[in-house]
């Protein structure tokens, strides 16, 4: 090709060059530390097999608190009651199996042999220990004739509350309110069905049986998990047993957030009430009934969330009715640190829970049921992650609670806490 044809051959092509685009490379994934610890906690992953996919979790959390009644550490304490405490609140290695067939088998189990938060006893402060057993253990599958029903079939967390619907490992205050501490369960044996039509909307019915070792068990009876063996569990449907049903509707959707409204009924078929509970019967919620509603607003980096709570017929006392409001905003000064305040108030004769704090209830001489009470709590947190807040945050809370029992004030001062939390 001589140069005259070349030069040519250029210039008719620079109309089309013209007209292209020179390709930008894609920006890179939004990727951070804690892909790279999911990663590492996948044991297998293969879509070609009936088992999918295997991977390890784990979560955390240690805590110390400073319970300071009236603002005084020697007032309503114990005698040689100690007003700090620390302690592994949870210490949980789990498992994940996720199988072609759309079943998924899920475990944590609670690792024990650490030390606890101290407890007041037999006129002393003692530590106490953990125990090995399963937090839960269960089989949840689709349903594959009807789009967006799962059913789960093992041992989990109710979800009466707004707070109790939502995960420990996402909770913005260092232990959850007592509006829902109240109902004094852990995880329990049972059945689940839940419905999703849409992402907008979920609809659940829950049935359990009272596991005799959750945080309502008589320590007189024989399946306390004193003796280290926490992987037996008693528990039976004859007349321990509840159902909760509920559902959320979200609306008003945007990019810069929505609202959710919430209703849960809650119904325990234990038929010891009105004072008359004896032996093994006493376990379950406390209340033969309850109703919780909730509405969450969100709008960029605000989100408020708020419950209301009726509870009737206590069990322990002599039938009377709760009712109790939660209030908490939660607001991101920056994507990695989030200030949260929580307002609760309760009220009902004999029947608000303050012994539904984890240090109040056993450091003080406060009963455990009171006429009324409320509590403030103002938080910071610190996430490690913007990516993925849950991974590992450092809390820092200071609640003041006040309660009133017969007319006069039976409790008032600060607690406290500070914790980490890890979760994967």
């Amino acid at each position: 090709m001589n140069k005259l044809t070349f030069a040519l051959t250029a210039l008719a092509a620079m109309p089309a060059m013209a007209g292209q685009v020179t390709p930008v490379a894609a920006a890179p994934a939004n990727t951070d530390w804690t892909d790279a610890v999911k990663r590492a906690l996948v044991v297998y992953d293969n879509k070609d097999t009936f088992v999918q996919k295997v991977s390890l979790a784990f979560r955390q959390q240690w805590q110390m608190a400073v319970v300071q009644p009236n603002g005084s550490n020697g007032v309503h304490l114990h005698d040689s009651a100690s007003p700090f405490n620390s302690e592994f609140r949870r210490n949980w290695i789990g498992l994940n199996v996720d199988m072609a067939s759309g079943t998924r088998f899920h475990t944590y189990v609670r690792m024990g042999g650490l030390p606890t938060r101290s407890t007041y006893g037999t006129g002393r402060t003692s530590r106490n220990f953990t125990y090995t057993g399963f937090y839960d253990i269960y089989l949840q599958q689709k349903i594959h004739a009807v789009d967006g029903l799962t059913m789960r079939v093992g041992k989990f967390a109710h979800k009466f509350t707004s707070d109790l619907r939502e995960s420990n490992a996402d909770i913005e205050c260092v232990e959850r309110s007592s509006i829902c501490n109240q109902f004094g369960l852990d995880t329990n044996w049972g059945v689940e069905f839940e419905y999703k039509p849409n992402k907008n909307d979920v609809m659940f019915v829950q049935l359990f049986a009272n596991d005799r070792a959750c945080a309502s068990k008589n320590a007189s009876h024989k399946d306390v998990y004193g003796d280290g063996k926490g992987f037996k569990g008693e528990f039976g449907w004859e007349d321990k047993c509840f159902i909760i049903l509920g559902g959320t509707h979200k609306f008003g959707v945007t990019e810069h957030g929505y609202h959710a409204l919430s209703a849960e009924y809650l119904h325990d078929f234990n038929n010891a009430y009105h004072g008359k509970n004896t032996g093994a019967n006493n376990y379950g919620t406390g209340f033969k009934d309850a109703l919780s509603i909730g509405y969450e607003y969100k709008k960029d980096k605000l989100t408020v969330t708020t419950n209301a709570v009726a509870a009737f017929e206590q069990q322990k006392g002599t039938g009377t009715n709760n009712i109790g409001l939660q209030i908490q905003p939660v607001y991101a000064i920056h994507p990695q640190v989030d200030l949260v305040f929580r307002y609760v108030g309760m009220t009902g004769d004999g029947a608000c829970k303050l012994g539904g704090d984890r240090y109040i209830g056993t450091q003080t001489t406060a009963p455990s049921w009171v006429d009324s009470m409320h509590t403030f709590y103002f938080g910071v947190d610190l996430y490690a992650s913007a990516k993925l807040k849950s991974a590992a945050k450092l809390m820092f809370g200071a609640e003041y609670t006040t309660a009133r029992k017969g007319g006069s004030d039976c409790y008032n001062g600060w607690e406290f806490t500070t914790a980490i939390r890890t979760n994967f």
